[in-house]
């Protein structure tokens, strides 16, 4: 390790040498302080759990495990195993400190490695006297540059190797830990000193994982401003060899150093520890992926691809059979617009619940390359006012997912429930009976048959709904995060920095493209089954609105269509609300490229400035199948209307 950090001093100045040794000494006593901090933390909590226990009750141990001796308070056998779990807790915790302050050491080694060649790549070129010593100093520091960067690279994987699979390992049962330790504070909160213990103990758990997630972030985050340190360098008096030779490092550089989980594709970091970009689509994705629509990874075995494919076409056969089922209770019943507008409501939606399911399943392939563009690094935030936007866009998507998930379950559970009290010889939906339901054995598993088909519906389309709200919050997420960079472009008073702003501006440009890109993904997973689901919501909205109208007498069922009226409303309301959303601060970008420092820069980026504008004038926008509409507030307040409409012409008619 201290090889790594002396090569190359040589060729840098006295002060650079300071500067180094200085980053060096600051990141030993951060080693020590956090190995110090979080050894009290950790022997506090093994102290509370092993004396609380006995202050509580002093008849039982200081943790539930068997007890060979089954000894009572007092006995040798009760002393023994006392003092055996003392000295295993004890032992079990200065390993957990000995390993974990381990890592965070040897993480923060690699962060102050990285600093450190952060600081040479700024300083290239700023010592030079003459223009031959200057060509040949400034390749001999960039090349020990790269050698600097590629041992720290090789060390990086070194480190990754050894410490991945217990890292990993201790991360996933962190999870169960906190877990049962909140339920455990949520139950036995009025007991204030096995409350005290869980809350000691469970704040040593957050911190063991913040620890192992933080560093590991730095050593990403650091390693990806390496670029931007070596063009803060003197590099536009090099000749052009030399620029040539930092092109290829910055090229190189822009690929970060991630210290991988079990899973490639996650690394440790805060983002691991905040789970942010995952929240916007989590449990919705696994719910698909778990009815066998969304295609599994590359890397999953034969036997989980035909559970797969068996979990895909069960699904699809209890959707068909109660397509099939309303059908023929609709034509059974032609000449019968009450039994059709009762009916219908129920049919439409299991229709756009197949829609769904097609659209889903035959561009599977194409929709999950929308989780893994989400999760590159071109849309992660990058300073702490993108992080906060990126934080509150999370918190939206997650806070209409949960409210969604609520009224539908409760419209589902009032559908199932309330004909019970109404009607107990009638099922929940109006469908063709294939066998007499005056037998109980025919409609009990008449009955659970309707339940077993209704709930896995109402999962799917509130998985699907919220999967696509989500989406299309985090697209309104990533326009504020680049409304933000833009805003923030400063004052170029020097040639300098006006090369700095033609930077920024080309990657607000790249910035701009990547979220063009993922839109029209996602409007690709949206266009089919949304548009198909605003046609029928029409339809269902008319049946609703009759069937409240003449049956306004019956209380329970108002309040089942009530609520159900409701879902229909809020399920075309969170697609048309979040496209509106985005199109809304989309329309700002150019107003927030405005009000940058532009009328400082120099004619070449103004231009710049200008094109952008012009691009940047017509907001995102989220286009039915019919192209000349787009889902907005607008297309749902006409929905609404129009189903209005109809439902009075249709009650004229009928009256």
């Amino acid at each position: 390790m201290y090889c790594i950090h002396c090569e190359g001093r040589s060729y840098t100045s006295s002060s650079t040498i300071a500067e180094e040794q200085r980053i060096f000494v600051v990141a030993r006593e951060l080693s020590r302080v956090v190995r110090n901090r979080y050894g009290v933390i950790s022997v506090m909590s093994l102290v509370t759990v092993q004396i609380t226990q006995y202050i509580i009750d002093n008849t039982e141990l200081p943790v539930s495990t068997y007890d060979p001796f089954d000894g009572a308070h007092g006995s040798l056998g009760y002393w023994i195993m006392y003092f055996y779990q003392c000295v295993a807790m004890s032992m079990a915790c200065f390993f957990n400190i000995s390993f974990d302050s381990l890592c965070c050491s040897l993480f923060i080694f690699v962060r102050c490695q990285l600093d450190i060649l952060a600081l040479r790549l700024q300083s290239i070129g700023h010592n030079c006297n003459g223009v031959e010593e200057s060509v040949e100093e400034v390749e001999h520091q960039l090349k020990n540059c790269i050698r600097l960067h590629m041992k720290i690279v090789e060390l990086a994987a070194d480190i990754e190797a050894v410490l991945y699979l217990p890292m990993s390992i201790q991360i996933m049962f962190s999870v169960l830990v906190l877990t049962s330790g909140f339920y455990a504070i949520s139950l036995l909160s009025d007991e204030k000193l096995i409350f005290l213990k869980f809350f000691i103990y469970q704040s040593c758990m957050l911190t063991q994982v913040f620890v192992l997630c933080y560093f590991p972030g730095e050593v990403a985050q650091r390693s990806l401003k390496l670029s931007h340190g070596l063009y803060k360098s003197n590099w536009v008096h090099w000749q052009r060899s030399n620029r040539r030779l930092l092109l290829m490092l910055m090229q190189r550089l822009d690929i970060p150093i991630r210290i991988r989980t079990l899973d490639a594709s996650l690394g440790f970091d805060l983002a691991l520890f905040t789970s942010l970009t995952a929240s916007f689509y989590k449990y919705q994705v696994w719910y698909l992926k778990l009815l066998g629509v969304w295609s599994l990874q590359d890397y999953a075995t034969r036997q989980q691809r035909v559970w797969h494919a068996l979990r895909c076409g069960l699904i699809f056969v209890i959707v068909s059979i109660m397509l099939l089922f309303f059908a023929i209770h609709v034509l059974a019943n032609i000449d019968q617009i009450s039994v059709i507008l009762e009916v219908f409501f129920m049919f439409a939606t299991e229709l756009f619940c197949m829609t769904k399911l097609l659209s889903i399943k035959l561009k599977s392939a194409n929709h999950a390359r929308i989780l893994t563009l989400m999760h590159s690094t071109a849309f992660q935030p990058i300073s702490s006012r993108e992080y906060q936007i990126y934080m509150r866009g999370a918190a939206h998507s997650v806070k209409w997912r949960n409210i969604y998930a609520f009224t539908s379950l409760l419209a589902a559970s009032l559908i199932l429930v309330t004909q019970w009290f109404v009607d107990s010889s009638a099922l929940p939906l109006s469908m063709y009976e294939p066998c007499n339901l005056a037998r109980d054995s025919c409609y009990y598993g008449f009955y659970l048959y309707q339940v077993l088909s209704l709930m896995p519906s109402c999962w799917l389309n509130i998985s699907f709904d919220s999967v696509c709200g989500s989406l299309l919050f985090f697209l309104e997420t990533q326009v504020a995060m680049l409304s933000a960079r833009l805003q923030s472009l400063g004052a170029a008073k020097t040639p300098p920095d006006n090369v700095g702003v033609a930077m920024e501006l080309r990657d607000c440009c790249l910035y701009y493209g990547n979220i063009v890109k993922l839109k029209e993904m996602v409007v690709n997973l949206i266009r089919v089954p949304g548009s198909v689901q605003m046609l029928c919501s029409v339809l269902v909205l008319v049946s609703n609105f009759y069937a409240l109208s003449i049956r306004t007498s019956e209380t329970a069922f108002m309040i089942m269509l009530g609520s159900y009226q409701f879902v229909m409303l809020m399920q075309i309301f969170i697609i048309c609300y979040a496209a509106d959303e985005m199109s809304g601060q989309s329309a700002l970008l150019s107003h927030a490229l405005y009000s940058s420092e532009w009328t400082t820069w120099n004619r070449t980026n103004r231009k710049m400035c200008l094109l952008m504008m012009l691009r940047l004038s017509k907001p995102l926008e989220v286009h039915t199948l019919d192209h000349t509409q787009s889902f907005n507030s607008l297309t749902f307040a006409s929905i609404v209307n129009c189903s209005y409409s109809y439902f009075a012409l249709l009650k004229r008619v009928n009256s």
